[in-house]
């Protein structure tokens, strides 16, 4: 049996945290054992499953707090439990995580890339040590993926790298109108009410301020609510949403749903689906989203591999007046169909069984 350390900076709900948390769930247990390594104060809403499969939650203090003493505890843990598989989801720490993976003899070592740059602005120090992780990324890495052709080339450049497509299990988000209807009850939503949903942790860089700024404005033509999925790491973020919900008059209309373990179950609520981040790699969400046949309202700024099918409308999130339209023109009647869209998504690709194969075939080498 092989012996694997998965090593994410938490396991709160999010894309990254959602596709490491998922590999136990796909994996052989008589194949392979699994350990996740995660750091303090980063949730572990994802611990229960992976315990359940028999999987182990170790937490460290993060490296930030000391990374002599992170290094010492990493080497530890490798020389005590002897893992075949090194696998780290950090970015530019998984540099640190493989350097020592490979200093205390593990022989499979992945990077794992899933952004494609950063929320916000990098200073000259980040830049510095981005520079030094990458080339230890590069020297100690056995295995190179990511979650998608630009998350690949803006971390590991012109070197070879696997690209493990965010696989979903796409027979759980088939569209289920019942369901759907059960979910809009429970927050009180009318039947006859636009209901524009995003899934996603609320951050800067997935700007749910700009959904809450033109719900107003379709609220002039429409019913309309807002319903956002997600968890809250930052309360002051949070709290600035609500206050502008307050300021534009909509707080009754914009749902916080919070960190929601049904995620397919709320999007066969929705009527249709907006995601206006400022950046992604390949997100989880949009995946998601279109196996359950959402219509799908979604920045330019998301990498083309993540459309995979006719549900998507791409907007520059300069034009505002284009993503109302686009919002308007959409509702209940628009979901042509739905159930199809499962197997769009299987054949492109993006099915859990086809993507953690691959990632497998990985860890057996």
């Amino acid at each position: 049996m092989k012996k694997v350390l998965i090593i994410c900076a938490g396991l709160q709900f999010g894309g990254v945290e959602r596709f490491a948390a998922n590999t136990i769930k796909f994996a052989s247990a008589d194949e392979f054992q699994f350990d996740y390594l995660i750091f303090e104060g980063l949730g572990d809403a994802f611990a229960p499953e992976i315990i359940e499969k028999g999987g182990r939650v170790i937490t460290f203090p993060s490296p930030q707090q000391g990374h002599k003493s992170y290094i010492k505890k990493l080497g530890d843990l490798i020389d005590e439990n002897h893992y075949d598989v090194v696998h780290s989801h950090t970015q530019f720490n998984s540099g640190l995580n493989l350097w020592v993976a490979k200093k205390h003899g593990v022989p499979v070592r992945i990077a794992h890339s899933h952004t494609t740059a950063h929320e916000n602005k990098t200073s000259k120090k980040q830049l510095v040590y981005e520079k030094l992780m990458r080339k230890m990324i590069l020297r100690s890495a056995t295995h190179c993926c990511s979650c998608g052709v630009e998350a690949g080339k803006w971390m590991y450049g012109n070197k070879p790298f696997t690209v493990i497509s965010n696989g979903i299990d796409t027979d759980l988000f088939a569209y289920n109108e019942s369901t759907g209807s059960s979910i809009r009850k429970q927050y009180g939503i009318e039947s006859d009410s636009l209901l524009i949903g995003h899934s996603g942790t609320i951050s800067k860089l997935k700007n749910q301020e700009l959904l809450i700024r033109l719900l107003p404005e379709i609220q002039k033509k429409k019913k309309a609510e807002l319903l956002l999925l997600g968890t809250c790491p930052n309360q002051e973020e949070v709290q600035r949403l609500k206050n502008l919900a307050s300021e534009l008059k909509v707080s009754d209309s914009v749902h916080f749903a919070g960190a929601v373990m049904n995620v397919n179950e709320h999007l066969s609520a929705v009527d249709v689906f907006a995601f206006p981040s400022l950046r992604e790699g390949t997100p989880l969400a949009l995946i998601e989203a279109q196996a359950n046949g959402l219509p799908c309202v979604i920045s330019d700024n998301i990498a083309a591999d993540a459309v995979l099918s006719d549900l998507v409308t791409q907007i520059p999130l300069s034009d505002e007046k284009a993503w109302i339209n686009a919002l308007n023109a959409l509702s209940k009647a628009k979901r042509n169909q739905p159930e199809k869209y499962v197997d769009v998504i299987k054949k492109s690709g993006y099915d859990a069984r086809e993507a953690y194969r691959k990632l497998f075939e990985i860890y057996r080498s």
